[in-house]
C-alpha cells in the first residue's frame, strides 16, 4: 500500500471532496507533463490519500479507488482540465480538523517525516510518502479528531470516460528515450503492478522524485520489508538514478553522494543498508572503472542497468551490466 499527499487550493480541495476524483495538470512542456505520468503512474488502488490545503493544512484520510487514468469530462471550475486522475473515497472516518502545518514542522524536525517538503510546495502537487510517515500523520489526525464522525462520501460524482495513461516511447536516432520522466514512469507502473522482484526482491515503498538535503531530487526510492512471523523488519533500502542517455561520472557521483546520505539518514551509518542502481543507455568507461575499483577497495558495488525500448510491445527491457 502506497500513501500519497496532494496539495490543492481550498477551491480545488472543495471540488476533490464533491467529485471523489484528484486531477493533476496537462503541462504544455512534454519534460514536466511526463514527470507528471510518471506520478500517477506510481498509484495503485487502495493507496493512501491525503490533502495539503494551502493556508488551510493537511486533511485524510481517504484511499485511491481504481488505477489512475486519463479523463477530459469538464469537472473543476474554470479552464484547467486537469486530465490525469484518480478516483478516491474516504476511509476509516471523518476528521473535520486537520494536522497544522506547525506540526508538520515539528515532525520533520525530529526526524519523523523526510519526504514532504514545504521548501518547494509551491512548485509541486503529489507527494508520495513512505508507509512509516504516512502512520504519523493519521497519529495526528486521530489526536486531533478523538470523537468518532462517520465518513462523508462524494455528493456529486460526474460520469467520465477513462481512458489510459499513456507513457511515450519515442526515442532519439540514437535509440534513447527522448524524456527521463517516460522512464521514470515506466519503473514506477512496474512497482504499482507488483513487478521487478526478481530485478530489486520484495519491497513495500517506492517513492519519485524524492527531495533531498541537496536541493536535488532523487529519482525513485524504495524500501524493502520481509515480514517474519507478522513482524514486519525492514532490511533494505535502494536508490536509483536513471538517465536516458549515456550515463558519465557526474551521473554516478551524485548516486554516491544519494546512497551516503540515506545510510547517515535512515540507516544509522549502515552503509549495507542501502543499495544503489544507476539506470541508462549506456555506460562511460569511467563509470565503469569507478565501479569495478570502488568495489575493489571499498567492497561495496552500485549496481548499473541498461535498458532497451522495445518498439513493437511498447516497452522496456532491462540489462543487468558486468563490470
Amino acid at each position: 500500500m502506497g500513501s500519497h499527499i496532494f496539495v490543492v487550493s481550498k477551491p480545488n480541495f472543495d471540488t476533490c471532496m464533491k467529485q471523489g476524483l484528484y486531477g493533476g495538470m496537462a503541462h504544455a512542456n512534454e519534460r514536466v507533463r511526463s514527470e507528471i505520468i510518471a506520478g500517477f503512474k506510481g498509484m495503485k488502488e487502495g493507496d493512501f490519500v491525503f490533502f495539503y490545503v494551502r493556508g488551510q493544512g493537511l486533511y485524510g484520510l481517504w484511499k485511491t479507488a481504481g488505477h489512475s487514468f486519463y479523463d477530459e469530462t469538464p469537472v473543476w471550475v474554470g479552464e484547467e482540465v486537469f486530465p490525469y486522475r484518480v478516483r478516491i473515497t474516504p476511509t476509516l472516518r471523518h476528521f473535520p480538523r486537520p494536522v497544522e502545518l506547525s506540526d508538520i514542522y515539528d515532525l520533520r524536525d525530529k526526524g519523523k517525516i523526510w519526504t514532504f517538503d514545504l521548501g518547494i510546495i509551491a512548485r509541486k502537487s503529489h507527494y508520495p510518502i513512505t508507509t512509516d510517515e504516512s502512520k504519523e500523520f493519521i497519529r495526528l489526525l486521530l489526536r486531533n479528531n478523538p470523537v468518532f464522525e462517520p465518513t462523508q462520501q462524494a455528493s456529486g460524482p460526474c460520469q467520465q470516460t477513462p481512458s489510459e495513461i499513456v507513457i511515450s516511447y519515442e526515442t532519439s536516432s540514437g535509440g534513447h528515450l527522448n524524456y527521463e520522466g517516460y522512464l521514470n514512469a515506466w519503473f514506477m507502473n512496474a512497482f504499482a503492478c507488483g513487478k521487478l522482484k526478481d530485478f530489486l526482491g520484495e519491497y513495500r515503498d517506492f517513492l519519485n522524485y524524492v527531495p533531498t538535503s541537496f536541493n536535488t531530487v532523487m529519482d525513485i526510492f524504495l524500501t524493502h520489508v520481509t515480514t517474519v512471523d507478522d513482524v514486519d523488519v525492514l532490511h533494505k533500502f535502494t536508490c536509483m538514478e536513471l538517465k536516458t542517455g549515456v550515463c558519465n561520472i557526474d551521473n554516478l557521483e551524485q548516486l554516491v553522494k544519494y546512497e551516503d546520505w540515506l545510510a547517515r539518514k535512515l540507516a544509522s551509518g549502515d552503509s549495507e543498508m542501502v543499495q544503489s542502481i544507476l539506470v541508462g543507455y549506456d555506460f562511460r568507461k569511467d563509470v565503469m572503472d569507478y565501479v569495478r575499483q570502488r568495489a575493489a577497495i571499498e567492497k561495496k558495488t552500485v549496481r548499473l542497468v541498461q535498458y532497451r525500448v522495445n518498439a513493437t510491445k511498447d516497452d522496456l527491457e532491462l540489462i543487468s551490466v558486468s563490470v
